[in-house]
């Protein structure tokens, strides 16, 4: 009895306060909206819910925070235009700008591998692969072309959704990360003793390099970057 309790407990936890989060979004209380997401966050990760916490902190002004969770929302729904949406409205309010954007050719080529998520990559591989498999089985065992032409649908899902897939993983492993400390300081060594090179603020997305104690060499999209305490920022994974 005492387990059903803890299995209606948690199963039920996370929406209400979920629930509570809209009630006090609604009304304006956007701190308290934030825990009560970040609550239901805790047993039940969504896209909704990261979606909603990152505007929940996008109205609160915490620029940096918002992206990060509509980075992770758009990690697990990349196809929602509401997450994609408030992603790009979400960078044009920072104040250190990206200079250099990608041509429509590489932004086009971006759009397709991230079309579906790292889960649905990873699945709809084993399919894609499985059919392409099957297929020039039969080829194999009855030497008809119609099979090698059929085989070549799967094998291109495949190999697309096998690129999908490394350029999630890869995106993870990049150690991205967003500066969520209102201005930051980014010196050329670990250490306040050295002199500042750069200043980063709010909503900067970085790639981490390196970590020296409590400090960590960032590169911002540009190419430029430093040394800045790692309590100025957080992981988007």
């Amino acid at each position: 009895m005492m387990n059903f309790l803890i299995l209606v407990f948690l199963a039920v936890s996370p929406v209400d306060s979920y629930n509570q989060g809209n009630s006090y979004y609604e009304n304006g209380n956007y701190p308290a909206a934030i825990t009560e997401y970040q609550n239901a966050l805790i047993s039940a990760p969504s896209s909704y819910i990261y979606y909603n916490l990152g505007n929940a902190y996008f109205k609160n002004g915490q620029i940096g925070q918002a992206i990060i969770n509509y980075r992770r929302a758009r990690f697990l729904d990349p196809r929602d235009p509401d997450i994609n949406n408030n992603l790009v409205f979400a960078r044009n309010y920072r104040i250190d700008k990206v200079l250099a954007n990608p041509g429509p050719i590489i932004s086009l080529i971006d759009r397709l591998l991230h079309y579906v998520s790292s889960t649905e990559a990873f699945w709809l591989c084993l399919v894609s692969f499985g059919s392409l498999s099957l297929l020039f089985s039969f080829f194999i065992l009855n030497r008809r072309r119609g099979f090698l032409y059929a085989s070549s649908i799967p094998g291109l899902l495949f190999l697309i959704l096998l690129l999908s897939l490394i350029t999630w993983q890869n995106e993870k492993r990049s150690s991205p990360a967003v500066v969520t400390a209102p201005e930051v300081s980014a010196l050329s060594g670990p250490g306040e003793e050295f002199k500042q090179i750069l200043l980063l603020h709010d909503g900067t997305e970085v790639l981490i390099k390196e970590q020296r104690n409590d400090y960590l060499l960032v590169q911002t999209p540009g190419g430029a970057g430093g040394w800045i305490s790692r309590l100025t920022l957080k992981m988007v994974y």
